[in-house]
């Protein structure tokens, strides 16, 4: 994301829309910003076909941490709406619209066909004019790529909603990987592995999924091809092998291992299956995230009593702790801009775990406010702009860096150990 410069972002938070088309970007994470303001009316076309999308679109609207959608109640015209008037700019803009999004769903041939206007209000500018195309079984993947270009030429955001989040489901006594889209459309679960899976983990290009299963009653180390559905074993030493979890590059892994006694970290790679171990302790060191320059790693120690998250230099294995508040702090992920660790943390205020955001430094610790009634588990998302996680109710949530939103991105189900994926080609 292009960032515009501190000294005049207020300015341009206050300036028209139209110095925004000459290439003027926003920083959606100040403190000044506030959201864009959408009017969506009813797509025109097929129902219930556009209802659908339209549904998609309004939720993908909320999830991206960007717009707010203006209630249809509030309009003159509820819709259907396949294109803008462009006489009613001031009406749109009476009730406090930035853009106003029209479009019309057709499905043909096995096609279905989400032909979108978007309209800047303060220019009257066409921002985006184009059909959008996906399989009849798969019409939300034509919201995804318009939602990808919206957060594109209206913000100068990088695509999201070509994400994918794997997450564990739990049914009856079965415990098994499960993915969708960011968003929550087109979720299934994938079968093989066993009915015990936990930690599962996207390789760097998203063609991959490494995971726990007691398969052969032991927690080992496997490794699923997206494509062909192909398992193969990486680790099934004595003793545990979990918390799987890739370098930029895809070629080291770094992971739990108890095959000496004590769970220590140690980093594999993935080709030869190599290891090397970077912790020495008598305490539990688990839960390993890499940076991503590879430098650094952040896991999970209790070489201090309680479990604390600890960030190492891999070349000097030197280790700092960087969290002394929460009781019991787990499961920390570098984000992809390396700037902050999302981690589980237990509070000694509610006893209750919460999500929450550190530096690797140790400094500017974040409770997010989540669900208030127990969230774990973090993952960011593919620009770092989002968290998910899983809730007490078993159920997937995201939320933006400041906990100023909350989304439910699952239906009813038991979810766990949500893990987002890179942006999928």
């Amino acid at each position: 994301m292009k960032k515009a410069l501190p000294l005049i972002l207020v300015l341009i938070l206050a300036l028209p829309a139209a110095l925004m088309a000459q290439g003027v970007h926003i920083d959606i994470e100040g403190k000044e910003f506030r959201r864009l303001k959408v009017a969506m009316p009813s797509f025109g076309g097929q129902r219930p076909l556009a209802d659908t999308l339209w549904a998609t679109c309004a939720k993908d609207l909320e999830i991206s941490g960007a717009y707010t959608l203006i209630p249809p109640r509030a309009y003159l015209n509820p819709g259907p709406m396949s294109k803008v008037d462009p006489s009613t700019m001031k009406n749109w803009s009476l009730i406090g619209a930035d853009y106003v999004i029209a479009a019309r769903v057709d499905s043909q041939g096995g096609l279905v066909s989400l032909a979108v206007q978007v309209v800047e209000i303060a220019t009257s500018r066409v921002l985006i004019s184009t059909a959008y195309t996906a399989r009849v079984e798969t019409p939300h993947r034509a919201v995804h790529t318009f939602m990808d270009s919206l957060l594109g030429k209206s913000l100068s955001l990088d695509p999201m909603f070509s994400s994918k989040i794997v997450a564990v489901q739990k049914v009856g006594r079965r415990k098994q990987l499960f993915t969708a889209w960011c968003d929550g459309t087109g979720g299934g679960t994938i079968k093989g592995g066993g009915d015990l899976v936990l930690d599962p983990a996207w390789s760097p290009d998203g063609r991959k999924i490494a995971f726990v299963s007691y398969w052969r009653n032991n927690p080992d180390l496997y490794l699923l091809d997206m494509a062909t559905l192909r398992v193969e074993t990486l680790s099934a030493l004595r003793g545990i092998n979990t918390t799987p979890g890739f370098d930029r590059t895809g070629r080291k892994m770094a992971l739990t291992l108890s095959r000496d006694g004590d769970p220590e970290i140690y980093v594999m790679t993935v080709g030869t299956r190599e290891l090397l171990r970077l912790t020495t302790s008598w305490a539990i060191d688990t839960s390993p995230s890499f940076s991503p320059d590879g430098r650094r790693l952040a896991f999970c120690s209790s070489r201090t009593g309680n479990p604390q998250i600890y960030v190492m230099d891999i070349f000097s294995r030197s280790a700092q702790r960087i969290t002394f508040q929460g009781t019991y702090n787990s499961e920390p992920v570098f984000s992809p801009r390396g700037d902050l660790i999302a981690f589980t943390y237990l509070s000694p205020e509610d006893g209750r775990y919460h999500v929450a955001l550190i530096r690797p430094d140790g400094s500017g610790l974040k409770v997010l406010p989540g669900t208030g009634r127990g969230d774990e588990s973090p993952t960011f998302s593919p620009d770092g702009r989002l968290v998910a996680f899983s809730g007490s109710d078993g159920n997937i949530y995201v939320t933006d860096l400041a906990g100023s939103f909350l989304t439910r991105v699952t239906g009813a189900g038991a979810f766990s150990q949500p893990s987002w994926s890179p942006v999928l080609q």
